[in-house]
């Protein structure tokens, strides 16, 4: 009586239908004689209904209830139009659903008793309609808790319907249907009710869900597993990084969530006991995610770190930019001991800007290290970068800024960061991006 399932796809509703039943069986041994069924549906769509078998339906409702179940009826079907492509994002309008499943018996006799033929095809649609009603209903209640592992996929690739349809409703989520899916479960879920989901974890941090962040700390992450790449033995590499959260449908003042970071581990046993061991456990209060940048849940920022973001922003005394990226490394790119020395420009000065000769400093990134070096590779400069430029394929931002006495680190680190002085006449690289003074 108390659970609700959908799903648009017919064999993974089959599957939580079939697995619902068997563990109520455990409970209850007549269960399958007794003529319960769960309320687990997989979607079914409105378009072939017609109003034609409607008026040879409702025959027992009075005149009054009759006409309140056609208005209802007829906004359904307008509701679930298309429902298989759309799913469990379509909101219903709540309908008196007893009358509804009164009024979907289709008449079989005429006033003589007569059989009837059935040719409006009540007979086909009836049954339907009540899977309709069915489906309507689920969609239409609020729930004291809805769980899901959302679909993962970029609403622009999800068909025309479904991009027009999430631009309109969910503008503060439609980079992604997961994101959709954190939102609309929002609204299906009871005023302190609670939320619980597994999605990527990019709602977190990237600009363009800042607006969803927004709304969500209306609300209160009551705890979070934080999971990271690698998450899940089938599925390798990192591109599925993923975070588990339960929230409630209500904001209390001052409420400090758990969240653990467990995006260290590199595999699912490694995740399942670094949790278990109460490891890397954080507790704040989200609210402190308004001291950082566009709101991003950094749960694990220390106080000291969250009190450097109300200091003036590095903006205001320094620009960021990003280095040269040739295009063909192997062909434009050399270690400094492998040219000629007579044709490198060594000057660590402004004057390099206007060397004759072929081979430039390089800082093409490279290991840890701090303060200075990582300086080993040249790049062909000569004639102020023709040879690359002619090839079309290089990424020369920022030139104005080669040459310039910079501060520079390594794009690429799985550690910490680290900062160095790279002086005049050296060309930054792609792998190196850099910051100098505003003047």
């Amino acid at each position: 009586n108390n659970l609700f399932g959908l799903d648009i796809d017919d064999r993974a509703a089959q599957l939580a239908y079939f697995g619902v039943m068997m563990k109520a069986r455990q409970y209850d041994r007549r269960l399958l004689t007794r003529g319960i069924q769960p309320h687990i549906y997989a979607f079914a769509e409105s378009n072939t209904i017609t109003t034609a078998p409607l008026h040879d339906m409702g025959i027992t409702l009075s005149q009054d209830e009759y006409d309140t179940a056609v208005k209802q009826v007829l906004r359904l079907l307008d509701e679930l139009r298309d429902a298989k492509e759309y799913g469990s994002i379509l909101p219903v309008t709540p309908c008196d659903w007893d009358l509804l499943r009164r009024f979907a018996v289709p008449r079989t006799e005429d006033e003589g008793g007569q059989q009837l033929l059935g040719i409006h095809g009540e007979q086909i649609a009836a049954p339907l309609l009540q899977r309709l009603i069915n489906i309507g209903e689920a969609l239409s209640q609020q729930y004291d808790v809805v769980v899901t592992n959302p679909p993962y996929m970029a609403v622009s690739n999800a068909g025309a319907k479904v991009n027009d349809y999430v631009k309109k409703n969910f503008p503060d989520s439609k980079a992604d249907l997961f994101a959709v899916f954190i939102e609309r479960c929002g609204q299906m879920a009871k005023k302190n009710g609670y939320q619980a989901m597994i999605t990527q974890h990019a709602w977190m941090f990237l600009s363009s869900f800042e607006k969803l962040r927004e709304k969500m700390m209306l609300t209160e992450t009551v705890n979070m597993a934080h999971l990271g790449a690698r998450a899940f033995e089938e599925i390798g590499g990192e591109v599925v990084q993923t975070t588990t959260f339960v929230r409630c449908m209500s904001h209390i003042t001052g409420y400090k969530g758990t969240y653990c970071r467990l995006v260290e581990p590199t595999s699912q046993n490694g995740k399942k006991k670094m949790f278990l061991a109460g490891e890397n456990r954080f507790c704040i209060c989200q609210d402190e995610f308004v001291k950082i940048p566009r709101k991003r849940i950094g749960y694990w920022v220390s106080d000291a770190l969250l009190k450097q973001f109300q200091l003036p922003p590095l903006s205001n005394y320094a620009d960021t930019r990003r280095g040269l990226q040739t295009g063909n490394a192997g062909r434009f790119v050399r270690n400094w001991y492998e040219t000629d020395v007579h044709k490198v420009e060594l000057s660590l000065t402004g004057d390099a800007r206007v060397s004759t000769k072929k081979w430039i400093l390089f800082n093409s990134g490279g290991s840890f290290r701090r303060w200075y070096g990582n300086i080993l590779n040249t790049v062909n400069w000569e004639n102020n970068g023709l040879e690359i430029k002619s090839t079309g394929k290089a990424i020369i931002p920022s030139e104005e800024r080669y040459f310039d006495e910079v501060v520079s680190w390594n794009k690429i680190s799985s550690g910490q960061m680290s900062v160095r002085y790279q002086p005049c006449g050296i060309i930054p690289g792609d792998a190196s991006p850099f910051l100098h003074s505003v003047r």
